[in-house]
């Protein structure tokens, strides 16, 4: 709950935070064709799911990743989360790599605001109760 209605205040209280608290703000919208989910509009990140980027530089291929602006070949293809940073707010995805200047292959960071979940990971049957019963 907002304590305080000065932005500066706001900021520093989610920099501040718990790490448990912060890995709840790790959130994207959903967009599953699972009748069961139809109610719920947006999920936390986990590993193992998948999403689609929608903004930033892989969204489409970006200057960033060698390929071209608005190419819809990489932009309708969905990457699975290899892992999730809950103090920076990223997520690091399968497959979504850029050389270094020594050759290695480093993964970029994606912020979570700038994907949609298409798929949840199943091997939890909690998270799914969860998110798929009766909350009236």
């Amino acid at each position: 709950m907002v304590q305080s209605k000065k932005p500066g205040k706001q900021r520093k209280s989610a920099a501040n935070a718990p790490i448990h608290l912060k890995r709840k703000r790790v959130r994207a919208r959903l967009q599953s064709d699972d009748p069961r989910l139809a109610s719920v509009r947006t999920v936390t990140v986990r590993t193992g799911d998948e999403v689609k980027i929608v903004r930033g530089d892989g969204a489409h291929g970006g200057k960033r990743h060698g390929g071209k602006r608005k190419s819809v070949a990489q932009s309708k293809n969905s990457r699975r989360v290899i892992r999730v940073d809950s103090n920076t707010n990223r997520l690091f995805l399968e497959g979504l790599t850029i050389t270094t200047s020594d050759n290695k292959e480093e993964a970029i960071p994606v912020n979570a605001s700038n994907v949609i979940v298409t798929k949840l990971d199943e091997t939890d049957p909690r998270r799914l109760t969860r998110l798929t019963e009766d909350r009236s």
